[in-house]
């Protein structure tokens, strides 16, 4: 069989393998950026869907709540976005007092003066940090949320207390390909959630839901409970959302930018990321794809995210599944398998959990008691840790994969203890994964490759079938 070589991303550098030369290279497809960025963010102030122009919103004397995505998605443009947001509102009357902004972490770590700095910029971090405007999410303090109850579905609405009680709500979110629910961008009710009201619908049940697991997004389970939690939110405080959507290429390049309401925002939003986000591939019988040293969650080197860095491009699909049943996923990365015990406080014992069960559904039992551990609370309170019930949802959004592939192999780990624990067998080098994952298919696999899926930006994988 001929062969080619590609150069996929492997830590801090790339690394040249050999793959048939059928393989499929999916990569993303770069937008044309926007010339004028800060115009078209006006026109899209004062043409949103769904919602009067902004500028007929903003009163004097108002209470105004920005929140926004947080660094563990890619770069963003809000240096652009913010700096403009808070000069509109203060020249329609509203006090720099009454202006609150909230990073939208979820249970994710809060993030330290600088790497808000860094993110937001100086020029808004040295507006509103010091005077406590600035502020991370904290998911737990009761002081700091406001509970109103329950879907009919069942999951708790409990929220950002500055931000529901604001007298206007501004998100700004980016649109990107995402595994449960379509596409990213109105993130309020998830990122300022509370943590019942996360575990309420970032659980095994709903992750690994069949209609979760659709590559249908106008479908998809995970995005029909979204959409009921932020209905029944604006219910009762009796206001709506004011959400700012870009989406583009990478490095925070924006291709379009949308403003309204939820859900009328999302459907131009979503289909202008539908014109470079989907990448036409075969069904694949062996899936691979390099992992960079650092992505979403943080370093490679730690095992479970590495494994969501192998199990997450396999879930975002359309058409059909973008594995086939039996197939095998190679992740290729030098992972030493370390974890940093002061970010990531509950990861190793969840990954030990997972280690003497044969299946992850049976981590749901220790799910609770994990999530109030005390130490493990008081490093996410006080020492920039993510909340100790993060390594269970990477878990269940890696069972998809595990459950539909015959094995997932990661290349080149360093340590392999850690990966076999959660179920992830581990090769000295590609070669020796690409020979175990022919001996598990064929000699003539379907092979698709996705060599820069987190060095560029996530896509969707439109999947044809034959």
């Amino acid at each position: 069989m001929a062969h080619k070589y590609v150069d996929v991303d492997f830590g801090g550098e790339q690394q040249k393998i050999q793959v048939p030369e059928t393989a499929v290279i999916a990569e993303f497809k770069e937008p044309e950026p926007l010339r004028v960025p800060e115009q078209d963010l006006e026109n899209a102030l004062q043409n949103p869907h769904g919602s009067l122009p902004f500028d007929k919103l903003v009163k004097p004397g108002m209470k105004v709540a920005i929140g926004f995505d947080d660094p563990t998605k890619p770069p963003a443009p809000w240096q652009l976005i913010l700096p403009r947001i808070i000069s509109k509102v203060l020249s329609f009357g509203v006090s720099r007092d009454d202006i609150v902004l909230i990073c939208a972490n979820g249970n994710h770590k809060k993030w330290t003066a600088e790497e808000l700095r860094s993110f937001v910029g100086d020029e808004v971090f040295n507006g509103f940090w010091s005077t406590g405007q600035l502020i991370n999410h904290d998911c737990l303090d009761p002081a700091r949320l406001k509970y109103f109850g329950k879907t009919a579905s069942g999951c708790v609405v409990e929220h950002n207390r500055a931000f529901v009680e604001a007298d206007l709500m501004v998100y700004v979110g980016q649109v990107m390909a995402h595994s449960w629910g379509g596409y990213t961008g109105t993130g309020a009710v998830i990122g300022l959630a509370s943590t019942e009201s996360i575990m309420s619908h970032h659980n095994h049940n709903v992750v690994n839901h069949p209609e979760t697991t659709l590559g249908d997004h106008k479908r998809m389970y995970f995005r029909k409970l979204k959409a009921e939690i932020n209905a029944k939110l604006e219910r009762e405080i009796g206001r709506r959302i004011f959400y700012i959507n870009w989406v583009g290429g990478s490095a925070g390049r924006m291709s379009g930018i949308f403003a309204g309401y939820s859900p009328e925002v999302e459907e131009p939003a979503w289909a202008a990321a539908d014109t470079f986000s989907r990448v036409d591939v075969p069904q694949a019988d062996i899936f691979v794809v390099g992992l960079t040293q650092s992505f979403a969650y943080g370093s490679a080197d730690n095992p479970l995210i590495a494994a969501i860095g192998m199990a997450y491009p396999p879930r975002i699909w359309l058409g059909d599944h973008l594995l086939k049943k039996g197939g095998v996923v190679i992740g290729v990365s030098p992972s030493n398998g370390e974890i940093d015990a002061d970010t990531y406080p509950s990861y190793q014992e969840v990954i030990d959990l997972a280690g003497r069960h044969e299946n992850i559904h049976d981590l749901v039992q220790y799910q609770s008691e994990i999530a109030k551990r005390p130490e493990y609370l008081e490093h996410y309170r006080d020492g920039n840790a993510y909340h100790p019930i993060h390594p269970f949802w990477l878990l269940y959004s890696c069972d998809y994969v595990l459950s539909r592939a015959a094995q997932m192999i990661i290349a080149g780990a360093r340590n392999p203890t850690p990966f076999l624990k959660i179920g992830i067998q581990p090769t000295s080098s590609f070669e020796a994964a690409w020979q175990r994952a022919k001996g598990l298919v064929s000699e003539n696999p379907v092979t698709v490759v996705a060599p820069t899926f987190w060095s560029r930006r996530m896509f969707k994988f439109d999947v044809t079938t034959h």
